[in-house]
């Protein structure tokens, strides 16, 4: 049952991170079509107003790395990149067990 997973977080300039969850949650939308995509979870810390998490998880590293390529993928990138101060903690891991749903 090994699947890859990876986590971090994005930082919005000052006074964007609701038009980035926007970005975000459009993306959430494009991974509930992926077979592959079995776990997309945006996340917001109080503390942090500017920043977005983002934990995921996929078949495999080879499957997210797809997904990175695809056209709706890189066109919300390309529409979100101008107000993406920073990205940083991107770990990851093997996912061995596990329940998640919504």
């Amino acid at each position: 049952m090994e699947k890859f997973c990876v986590y971090g977080k994005l930082m919005a300039q000052e006074g964007k991170a609701q038009e980035l969850a926007a970005y975000m949650q459009e993306v959430v939308k494009e991974m509930q079509n992926l077979d592959t995509c079995f776990c997309y979870i945006l996340g917001e810390k109080a503390d942090e107003p500017n920043s977005i998490y983002i934990y995921e998880v996929w078949e495999s590293e080879q499957a997210h790395n797809d997904s990175l390529t695809l056209e709706v993928f890189q066109n919300l990138i390309a529409k979100a990149r101008p107000i993406i101060a920073g990205m940083e903690n991107l770990h990851k891991l093997t996912i061995f067990d596990g329940k998640a749903s919504f």
